[in-house]
């Protein structure tokens, strides 16, 4: 792996981690601009399609970051940090990515991390959905809704784990394509495993972002939508020819 493609890596893990830590939006946006600096310094300004792509997503990371102490707007600073990852990790894509061994100290993050993932979620992806029964519980037969567990608890648990899970997503997902240049050739490969797990981090992210405005199933349907896709990656991908290089289902 180059320095910039990890540079590249690093800022798309701060800027996740950003979402819920304000300073890993700043970080996440100086590393998009280091590594598209460091591409240019290499090959030239704006020799690939990957030095736009992280100049525009560092910018977008950034102001962002300026609608923080704006309340009103944090929908749409979640949309500009995802539009920031995205464009993160397409430029991980265009990128060159070089073959080559890799060392165990990643092989042993990007397995942790998905097991700390699906701890975290298999929690936290219970709680949203007994909280999103308990809001409509509330909201068409009250009386029955106090035979349930209180909504705050539930939502306490729900946030607590699912940030917990999807920043360990984000690691995995970001540790994972690091790992499929040696062995692919290409951080995005048209792997089942790989593709269902990108899949269910989107769907991951969009709960994130439009997390005020989900309500009743369509709460439900993205989160067991998003878990059920992760669980697929870990169960059913190595049954369906997955190249994914370990025999463990991580």
């Amino acid at each position: 792996m180059t320095a910039v493609s990890l540079l590249a890596l690093v800022g798309v893990l701060l800027l996740a981690v950003g979402l819920f830590w304000p300073r890993g939006l700043f970080l996440g946006a100086f590393l998009y601009l280091g590594a598209a600096l460091a591409d240019a310094f290499a090959k030239g300004f704006f020799s690939g399609p990957a030095q736009p792509a992280l100049v525009l997503g560092g910018l977008l990371a950034l102001r962002g970051e300026s609608l923080l102490l704006r309340p009103r707007l944090t929908p749409l600073r979640r949309y500009l940090v995802l539009l920031a990852m995205l464009l993160g990790l397409f430029a991980l894509k265009a990128l060159p990515h070089p073959g080559g061994s890799l060392p165990l100290l990643l092989t042993l993050v990007h397995a942790g991390a998905f097991l700390v993932a699906y701890l975290a979620l298999a929690v936290g992806v219970g709680a949203g959905v007994m909280c999103a029964m308990q809001d409509l519980r509330l909201r068409s037969v009250p009386e029955k809704a106090l035979l349930s567990a209180p909504l705050w608890s539930l939502r306490r648990l729900e946030q607590g784990y699912l940030r917990v899970g999807y920043l360990a997503t984000t690691l995995g997902l970001t540790s994972g394509m690091a790992w499929a240049w040696g062995y692919f050739g290409s951080p995005l490969a048209l792997d089942p495993k790989e593709i269902s797990v990108l899949l269910g981090w989107l769907g991951l992210t969009l709960y994130f972002l439009f997390e005020e405005r989900l309500q009743g199933y369509p709460r439900m349907a993205l989160l067991l939508l998003a878990y059920a896709l992760l669980l697929f990656a870990f169960i059913g991908a190595p049954f369906l020819g997955s190249r994914h290089p370990s025999g463990l289902g991580f």
